[in-house]
């Protein structure tokens, strides 16, 4: 999702729900209860699973970030436990990989870990501390890590910090907050600081809220919360016509490191300088807000540029509709450029070759087969192709093409599928 980087959502991962359908998995349930002691970038952690399948569950696999300190993992049922490290071929990174065995069977199986790390650089300054996705902080089912939980989130920080989530909490006190909602695992989120400013911008329908932590609201700040009231309003019409965005939540933490949106109806910029005059970084904001519906493809496997490709587009899109042609051509001639050298989108294999490869298999080449796709079709089939996409939650290549049959006809199905498999 940002320049989404590519540890986006760190990232992360959701492959095991492509062949399980979220209608046919119960949701999941989980409690966070988390300490942040900002002055020293730590953290500590007691996170409790409730994972539920049709099937009877023995097993469970969490992956976590090879940092933390595992201090104990319990459940009712838990029989037995190891540990491995292994290498993340698409995170390019090292994971601990925790394998719980329970005694029977059970379609429901309750385990609690309680771990403590310190954050990484650049998630933390002398006076904020991010728990965002892209920290990394939480364990996850392997591939899963964005398939949606029901969530409870307590936070208790020293009693001159504040926290913000992506939505409003439902209780506080000094130095305690509880928030909870429906999100994927990996993108539960905690920001501390020692203040924030708020800034809003409400009308019939839609609900945009921007916080700011430990400096004041600028004019690029009202700006920024203009400008996404006019993308939302614009996608709510070609994408989320079945699935509105009714409310957002802008976290500006200042950490200077990425921009990224989130399922959960939110974004988090951190860029401390982000000014949506430039054409560039208005782009960077329709992308990051155009991924509430464009988060379901597997991000660690080629269908992620049903993620990348689709907001990259979402995001050119808007420049064109909001007057801006030459950086709208600017943008798909770029794209158009990078795509020529890429290999096939379809079967990519994500975890060989370099981020810029990446780049280009994942982001620049589906703009561009989405851009003649539009061409083929022209305005109105496209967008309801983008509305039935996001209303669906597609989440392959396969369904995509189905949708598309459904919605034109076997030869721009076979059209589409060639395009992607050279």
């Amino acid at each position: 999702m940002f320049v989404c980087p590519m540890f986006k959502r760190i990232m992360l991962t959701s492959l095991g729900w492509l062949a399980l359908c979220l209608a046919c998995r119960a949701t999941n349930t989980v409690a966070v209860d988390l300490t942040i002691r900002p002055e020293t970038h730590s953290f500590s952690c007691r996170y409790t699973l409730t994972a539920r399948s049709p099937a009877a569950l023995t097993r469970l696999a969490l992956n976590l970030n090879k940092q933390l300190r595992v201090e104990s993992v319990s459940g009712p049922h838990l029989r037995a436990q190891t540990a491995r490290l292994f290498y993340d071929g698409f995170q390019k990174d090292t994971l601990r990989q925790l394998t719980l065995d329970f005694t029977g069977a059970r379609r429901q199986q309750t385990l609690t870990i309680q771990y403590s790390g310190q954050l990484p650089k650049r998630f933390y300054t002398d006076s904020l501390a991010e728990l965002t996705p892209y920290a990394n902080w939480l364990p996850n089912l392997p591939d899963r890590e964005y398939e949606p939980v029901r969530y409870r989130l307590t936070v208790h920080v020293p009693p001159a910090y504040q926290v913000v989530s992506t939505h409003p909490p439902r209780r506080t006190r000094s130095g305690y907050y509880e928030f909870a909602g429906t999100a994927p695992n990996i993108e539960i989120t905690a920001i501390a600081a020692r203040y924030f400013t708020r800034l809003a911008s409400a009308a019939p329908g839609l609900a945009v809220v921007l916080y700011k932590a430990n400096q004041s609201a600028t004019a690029a700040d009202s700006l920024l919360l203009r400008q996404a009231r006019r993308i939302i309003t614009y996608q709510n019409q070609i994408i989320g016509r079945r699935d509105p965005i009714r409310q957002f939540t802008f976290l500006l933490p200042g950490t200077n490191r990425n921009a990224g949106g989130l399922l959960d109806n939110a974004a988090v910029i951190t860029y401390p300088d982000f000014d949506t005059r430039d054409p560039a970084e208005l782009l960077i904001l329709a992308h990051e807000i155009s991924h509430k519906w464009w988060g379901y493809g597997t991000w660690n496997d080629y269908n992620n540029w049903l993620n990348e490709g689709f907001a990259v587009y979402s995001g050119l899109l808007y420049l064109r509709a909001a007057g801006d042609t030459a950086s709208f051509r600017q943008g798909l001639a770029k794209r158009r450029a990078s795509a020529a050298t890429a290999p096939a989108v379809l079967n990519f294999d994500v975890r060989q070759g370099t981020y810029a490869t990446f780049r280009q298999v994942m982001y620049d080449k589906p703009t561009i087969i989405l851009y003649e796709l539009h061409q083929r079709l022209g305005d109105a089939p496209f967008f309801r192709i983008l509305t039935a996409t996001a209303a669906a939650r597609i989440s392959t290549t396969q369904a995509f093409l189905e949708l598309v049959e459904r919605e034109t006809n076997r030869e721009t199905r076979d059209w589409l599928a060639l395009q992607l498999s050279t």
